[in-house]
Formats: structure tokens, sequence, C-alpha cells
């Protein structure tokens, strides 16, 4: 019998079809407290993880400010049009300002809003997955549950659905520990999208 492969969870997340390597390391446990800085920046990672979701951020920052300065040029040109232009020009300000901040709030919001995220927690990391304890929860995760990760400067996000992302501080890794992580992460999940 052929074996089995895994489907494809999309374009843009980083499932290796199911192909795991045959190398195991040992057993790493990490010790951390979620703070809303990193939900925030795993936000950031997981905004950041495919180049559309970076194309249309940065494009529509793009597309804002130039609302905002060709507003604000047509009003100092013809002050006739302030009571037509002054509406675009707040709207296009909004815009900007929930796009910048928004991230923030949204991850404030849902750090608040979950007692459990708040918790120490303790995760012991092998190559057949993860095994997660808090006062909330008990967990293993195998490796198959994650369709792609990414990291930046303080984060590891790593992605169960599309939408939804699971922050690991890098803080609270030595240095060996995050070599051993991405590499895990590489031969169990797939390849990165960003860093």
């Amino acid at each position: 019998m052929p074996p089995i492969r895994r489907p494809r969870h999309g374009r843009f997340w980083g499932r290796s079809a199911g192909r795991r390597s045959t190398i195991q390391s040992a057993a790493m446990e990490v010790f951390y407290q979620l703070t809303e800085v990193d939900y925030r920046r795993g936000l950031s990672a997981w905004r950041n993880s495919s180049a559309w979701r970076r194309w249309i951020y940065r494009s529509g920052i793009a597309v804002m400010v130039a609302l905002i300065i060709g507003s604000a040029g047509l009003m100092i040109w013809n002050p006739k049009l302030w009571q037509l232009w002054w509406p675009v020009l707040g709207l296009g300000v909004l815009c900007l300002v929930l796009t910048w901040f928004g991230p923030q709030m949204q991850a404030r919001m849902q750090f608040r809003r979950m007692p459990s995220a708040q918790d120490p927690t303790t995760v012991i990391i092998t190559d057949s997955g993860m095994h997660i304890r808090s006062p909330h929860y008990d967990s293993q995760v195998g490796w198959s549950t994650y369709i792609g990760w990414a990291e930046n400067a303080s984060v590891f996000a790593l992605f169960p659905q599309p939408r939804i992302y699971v922050p690991i501080p890098k803080r609270a890794l030595t240095a060996e520990q995050l070599d051993e992580f991405r590499e895990i992460l590489h031969r169990n999940v797939g390849e990165t999208k960003s860093r």
C-alpha cells in the first residue's frame, strides 16, 4: 500500500507534505510567561508570514498616505473644496491610525481576554511534538497539528490554522535551544515564512 500523503494546507503555509525526518533530538524543556508584547510580535510574525499579507499591508498604507496627501493638497489648492474633501481626509487618517495601531489593540484584547495565556507555561519540545503544561491545561500536541510557522526577532509563531497563531517567546530559549527548536520546526513542520 502506498504511503498516505497529507494534503497541503494552502499555498502560503509551509507544510512539507507530511514528510518527517528520522533524526531525533533530545527533549528540550522551556519555561515562559507570555506578555502582551509577545502576542503583538506573534501577530506581526503571522502578518509577515506570507507575501500577499505583506503586500496588502504595505500597499494599504501607501494608498492611505496618498489619499491623505492628495485630499490635503486639494483643500490647500482650492479652499472651496474643504467641505467636500475633509471627510475623505478624516477617513484616510482614521484608516491609517487603525492600520498602524490595530494589531497592537487586537493583541492586547486577545491577551487580556484569555486568562490561560497569562499563566506560566512549561513546554517540553521533542521531534514528536510539544507537551504544554500550565495551571489551566496539560496537553500533548503533535507537529502534524501545525500547518506552518514564522519567526521574527523575539518570537516564534506556530500556526495550527491559517488565522490562528501560538507565540513562543525567544527569550525563554538559550542560543543553542533556539537553533535546535528552529531545526525541529524545519524537520517536522516545514520551511519558515519570515525572519
